[in-house]
This record gives structure tokens, sequence and C-alpha cells, in this order.
């Protein structure tokens, strides 16, 4: 019996039996072009796009790819799409069965598949018995990513704007009183400069002129000197400060209110107008395939058993 498993009696068997084989492959074609049509199986057609992240900070050690697909990845933007499509009617699924979120879900992660390419690249696919909701599926999830990241970022500049704004104002009203008291200071005790007046009215007291005047305003800054300095330099920081909260205020107003994409589209999907599953001549080779090898096991044990008795 072993000798029929030798090549040479295989090539043998195979000739003897080679009508037999060529009316099994045959039948075993055609049954896998018949199953394989759209009578049986229903056809699906794919679309997919090529984008890369752009205007995207990186919050983690995570690349800027790896950041952009968890996001893609999300369960928001997956019920966000089965919101838009209506995906539970579009593939049968009720709301109202048990695990409805779980089939759900199985559907949309068999028909919608998004990876990174060694190149740092994002590949988005989606396959579908309609090629265009296909195309739009992938259209609806580089609109979604870009509005959910805008949304993170903006949520984030309004948090900046309410942080500094506080700040702001806190600083114009404490510019405001430290305003008030050296204007009290120069107004009521003409106290302006402290260099150029100590000078002035010294050479005035030695030259005998405005001596009650350059006695008071001298008296006024030896006793309200070391004062008027520390408001003063409280004044100058405040106005520093006041100007750095106003710039972040101001770019955070700006962020909080700009739009931009966040994708650079490489490769745009568009309706397929060639189907990609199923593969019908895989199909088919692989039942012939099959056959051939189904039925030359099966001639083998044929002949061996035969041979044997």
């Amino acid at each position: 019996m072993e000798s029929y498993f030798k090549t040479k009696s295989i090539f043998k068997l195979i000739f003897k039996w080679k009508w037999h084989l060529l009316i099994l492959m045959t039948i075993a074609g055609a049954l896998g072009a018949l199953f394989s049509s759209s009578w049986f199986i229903e056809p699906k057609f794919k679309s997919s796009a090529v984008v890369y992240p752009a205007n995207i900070t990186p919050v983690s050690d995570e690349s800027e790819s790896e950041q952009m697909l968890e996001i893609l990845q999300s369960d928001e933007i997956k019920f966000k799409v089965i919101e838009a499509f209506n995906l539970y009617e579009h593939y049968g699924v009720s709301k109202d069965e048990k695990n409805n979120v779980w089939k759900i879900m199985k559907y949309y992660n068999g028909n919608v598949n998004i990876t990174k390419t060694p190149n740092e690249a994002i590949i988005i696919t989606a396959v579908d018995k309609d090629p265009q909701i296909a195309s739009d599926i992938v259209d609806s999830i580089i609109s979604f990513y870009d509005k959910k990241v805008l949304k993170l970022n903006t949520d984030k500049s309004e948090e900046i704007v309410q942080i500094y704004k506080k700040e702001y104002l806190k600083k114009l009203d404490e510019i405001d009183s430290l305003g008030n008291i050296l204007k009290t200071y120069r107004t009521e005790y003409g106290m302006l400069d402290m260099s150029a007046q100590v000078k002035k009215y010294t050479e005035a007291i030695y030259m005998g002129k405005s001596l009650d005047e350059a006695r008071q305003v001298l008296g006024n800054w030896q006793e309200f000197g070391s004062e008027y300095h520390k408001n003063d330099s409280l004044f100058y920081y405040a106005l520093s400060d006041m100007h750095v909260s106003k710039v972040i205020y101001e770019n955070a107003v700006r962020d909080a209110n700009k739009f931009q994409t966040f994708t650079h589209i490489i490769s745009k999907p568009y309706p397929a107008d060639k189907k990609s599953y199923p593969v019908r001549w895989l199909i088919v080779l692989f039942s012939v395939l099959g056959t051939f090898l189904a039925g030359t096991i099966i001639i083998s044990l044929i002949e061996g058993y035969k041979s044997d008795k």
C-alpha cells in the first residue's frame, strides 16, 4: 500500500483516474463560481484614505501618528459614525437586542480598519455593500477626527482663557490701585522724581531760592520716599505681569476661536467601481485545488485497499 504514495505511483494513479479527477475539479470549479456569486455572497466594495497628522502637539511619549491612531479608534468616533449612517439599521441590528452594542461594534470593526504604516502614515479603510457608503464612512471618520481634536484644543484654550482673564483683570485692578497711590504722592506731596528733585532743591537751598518749597519737597522725600519707591516698583512689575498675561490671554482667545484641520490627506477616498469581496477567482482556484488534493488522497486509499486485498 505504501508504494502507492511514492511519487511515481502517484503520477500513475492520477493519470489512471484523470477523467474522474477532471470531472470532479470541473464540478468543484463550477460550484465555487456559483456559491461565490452575488446570489449567495453579498459583494462588498472597499474605499480607503491615507492621511498624516497635522498641527498636533504630542501629549505623551507617543508619536503624532500613534496619538492620531488612538483618537481615530476611539469609541466616541465609532459611535458618531454608527449614528451618522444609521448602521444599526444598515447592518440589521436591533437596538432592543440584549447585546446590541457588542453586535454593532463587531460589524463596525469587521468593516472598518485603521492601521499605521512604518512611514507613520495612517490608512483608513471601510468596506460596504454600497460603494458610496464605504467612501462616505472614511470621509466622516476624518471629519469626526478633525472635530474631536479641535474640541480638545478648544477646551484647553478656553481653560487658559479663563485662568489668564482672571489674572489680567486682577493685575489691572492692582495697577489702578497703585496708580492712585502714586498720584497722591505726586499731587499732594510734589514727589515726582527723587534724583532730579533732590539735586534741584538742594542747589536751591544753597542758593537761597524757594526755601519753603525745597524744604517741604525734600522733607516729603525723606518721610515718604521708601513707600513711594516700594509702590513705584510694585506698579512697574504689575505692568510687566499685566502685559504677559494679556499676551497669553489674547493668544488663548485666538486659539479658542480659530478653526483648523488636523490631517494631511495624501489619498482621498472614492466610491469603488469594482467589488473587493468576494474574490471569486481565489474561491474557484481553492475549490479546484482542494478537490484535486482530496480526490487524489481518496483514490490512493481506494487503490491501496484493492492492492492489499
